[in-house]
């Protein structure tokens, strides 16, 4: 094996490694919080607005002669999903990160482990030992269903899960599950730091220089 094969191939397998996994899961969530914060400042507008389209939508539903109503909901809903996806993939990297710590054999070379290559929150945290509570069941599939397809494409694969599937916005009730997500992510995180040999040391980076040949 040459030298620069054997460098790709042992970098392929340290970025499967439980630490990198976390540090991942760290930066996801630190975008998932960004957007957050961010859309917070939607929400009483939107709820406000909502409640506006109700009363007038049912006004005219009971009008005479009319057996419905619609009316349009004017301001826009906080773009949770985005954040939401975001968190779904971080609890995923957390999830994978303690499946790996604690079966190494999971890290291969030339290709990651189809093992790895799972969107669903809850067949993953069953495999890494990670157990869920009864609240956090259904948030993990929403969370699933989020990083699958609804979180980031208008329509999913199949046209069953489609019709199943509530809108986006609905998946985590509007931002209501929030401490529910907020305290898997913490749960997953202090596992698997507790999992990791050696405490990281650098969050950072480094810059590798090779000394070019006779200098």
């Amino acid at each position: 094996m040459t030298n620069l094969k054997k460098l790709s191939e042992d970098t392929f397998r340290a970025a499967q490694s439980p630490a990198i996994w976390l540090l991942t899961a760290e930066r996801l969530r630190d975008g998932a919080e960004a957007i957050l914060t961010h859309e917070q400042a939607f929400e009483v507008s939107y709820f406000q607005a909502h409640s506006a389209a109700v009363q007038e939508a049912m006004a005219i539903a009971y009008s005479e002669g009319n057996d419905s109503g619609v009316a349009d909901i004017k301001a826009r809903a906080p773009n949770y999903p985005a954040a939401q996806l975001l968190y779904g993939y971080a609890l995923e990297n957390l999830l994978k990160g303690i499946w790996v710590a604690k079966d190494p054999s999971l890290i291969s070379s030339g290709k990651l482990n189809r093992k790895l290559a799972s969107h669903d929150v809850v067949k993953l945290a069953k495999q890494a030992g990670f157990v869920l509570h009864t609240q956090e069941v259904p948030v993990a599939q929403a969370l699933s269903r989020l990083s699958v397809w609804a979180g980031r494409y208008p329509v999913a694969l199949l046209e069953a899960e489609f019709a199943s599937t509530p809108n986006a916005d609905e998946l985590l009730d509007y931002g209501s599950r929030h401490p529910i997500v907020k305290a898997m992510y913490a749960r997953g995180h202090a596992e698997l730091t507790a999992l990791l040999p050696k405490p990281i040391s650098n969050r950072h980076g480094a810059v590798v220089v090779f000394r070019q040949p006779g200098t």
